[in-house]
C-alpha cells in the first residue's frame, strides 16, 4: 500500500493506493504540497481520506433513485454517503461526514482524472470555509507584484503564462486556481502546469519525468509540466500578495495588443463569474454539493464569504483590461512593460 499526505494551504490530504502509478502521478500533480513528515498530532480526524482501488470490481451499490444525473455520473444519495457511477468506467463512494471517499477502476486516465478532481473539490470546499477562495485565472509575480489574469476557457491562457515565465523576473503562482482570502489578498496555489499543447522553447528541468500528460474524459488530452520541473520559476506555497494587478484578458483579432485602465463596476463582472461561483475551477459537482440544510447553510457561508472576499479584491488591487492580440509572445512583452512602468511609478 502506498500513501502519501499533502499539506494543501492548511487542508491535510492522505491518498492511498496499491496503484503505483497513480500515486506517483498525483505526486507530480501536487509536488508542491506533498507533505513528508506525518505530525504525531495528526489524527485521521483531521484529514480528508482518498482510497483509491485498481479493480473494475466495486462493493454492492444499494438500490436507490438517482439524486444527481449529468454527463459526467450518476448520483445516488443514502444518509451521509454519495455513490458515484461514471457510466462503467470508474465508480466511487463519499462518506460525507468521515470525509473518507473510495475510487474504484481499472482505466489510469480516468481514475487519475476523477482522483485529481476529487482532491480538489474535497479540499477546495473546506479551504472556502477558512476563508481562503478559489478564481479562475493564472498567477505569476513580477518582483513583489502579484500578476492575476482571468480570461476565457479557451482563451489562451497557458501559453500567455508560459510566454510571461520565459522572463526571469517571472514566478508562477498559480497556472490556474490562485487563492484570495478575506481581505482580498493573493495567496500562492502552485499545481503542475497545464498545457493543450506540449510546449515549444520552455526549458524543464529533466523533462522525460517533469513532463506528463492527463487524457480527460470530455476535454482531451492535456499535457502537465510538474512544478519540481521548473526550479527558481514557482513562488512557495506560503507566499502572500498585498500588491495586485487584477486584468480582465479578451481575445483581440490584431497583431497588436492593447492594455488600458479598468474599473471595479467592469472588474466585478469577472470576479463574480470566475470567483463567487467559480465557473470554470476544476471541480466536481458531486463532490462539492451536498444535500441537506446544514450543507445549504454552508453553501450559503462560502457565497458570502466568496463575495467578501473578491469585493476585497476588487477594491485592493490595480484594475485594468487587456485585449489580447494573436501573438502570445508580443502580448507577454506589453505586459512585462506595464508591471515594470508600475514598478518605476511605485519606487517615485
Amino acid at each position: 500500500m502506498q500513501r502519501i499526505l499533502l499539506n494543501i494551504s492548511g487542508v491535510h490530504v492522505a491518498i492511498e493506493s496499491e496503484w503505483r502509478e497513480i500515486i506517483d502521478i498525483l505526486s507530480k500533480d501536487f509536488w508542491s504540497f506533498l507533505y513528508k513528515n506525518e505530525s504525531n498530532s495528526m489524527t485521521n480526524a483531521d484529514m480528508i481520506l482518498i482510497k483509491i482501488h485498481k479493480t473494475g470490481m466495486i462493493p454492492k451499490m444499494p438500490s436507490l433513485v438517482a439524486s444527481m444525473q449529468t454527463t459526467n455520473a450518476i448520483t445516488y444519495d443514502l444518509g451521509g454517503k454519495r455513490f458515484c457511477d461514471y457510466y462503467g468506467s470508474a465508480y466511487t463512494d463519499i462518506d460525507f461526514k468521515k470525509d473518507i471517499s473510495n475510487v474504484y477502476g481499472t482505466e489510469f486516465d480516468r481514475v487519475h482524472e476523477i482522483s485529481y478532481l476529487l482532491i480538489l473539490s474535497r479540499a477546495g470546499k473546506k479551504l472556502d470555509t477558512l476563508g481562503l477562495h478559489k478564481l479562475h485565472a493564472f498567477a505569476v509575480s513580477f518582483e513583489e507584484v502579484a500578476f492575476v489574469c482571468m480570461m476565457p476557457s479557451k482563451g489562451g491562457k497557458s501559453t500567455l503564462l508560459i510566454e510571461l515565465l520565459k522572463d526571469s523576473r517571472v514566478k508562477m503562482i498559480s497556472d490556474d486556481i490562485p487563492l484570495v482570502d478575506t481581505w482580498g489578498r493573493i495567496h500562492a496555489f502552485p499545481l503542475k502546469l497545464g498545457l493543450n499543447e506540449k510546449p515549444k522553447n520552455f526549458n524543464i528541468d529533466n523533462e522525460a519525468e517533469n513532463l506528463y500528460s492527463m487524457k480527460r474524459a470530455f476535454f482531451g488530452e492535456k499535457f502537465l509540466i510538474c512544478t519540481r520541473g521548473l526550479p527558481g520559476k514557482i513562488e512557495k506555497t506560503e507566499k502572500v500578495f498585498d500588491k495586485i494587478i487584477l486584468a480582465e484578458a479578451f481575445r483581440y483579432n490584431s497583431v497588436a495588443s492593447l492594455i488600458l485602465d479598468s474599473s471595479w463596476l467592469k472588474t466585478s463582472k469577472g470576479l463574480f463569474k470566475h470567483g463567487v461561483l467559480g465557473l470554470g475551477s476544476p471541480i466536481i459537482l458531486e463532490y462539492f454539493w451536498q444535500t441537506g440544510v446544514r450543507d445549504f447553510v454552508i453553501k450559503s457561508i462560502i457565497f458570502l464569504l466568496r463575495a467578501f472576499a473578491f469585493g476585497m479584491l476588487g477594491f485592493r488591487a490595480k484594475k485594468i483590461k487587456i485585449y489580447s492580440g494573436k501573438r502570445p509572445d508580443e502580448t507577454a512583452k506589453e505586459i512585462i512593460k506595464y508591471l515594470e512602468h508600475q514598478k518605476r511609478l511605485s519606487l517615485r
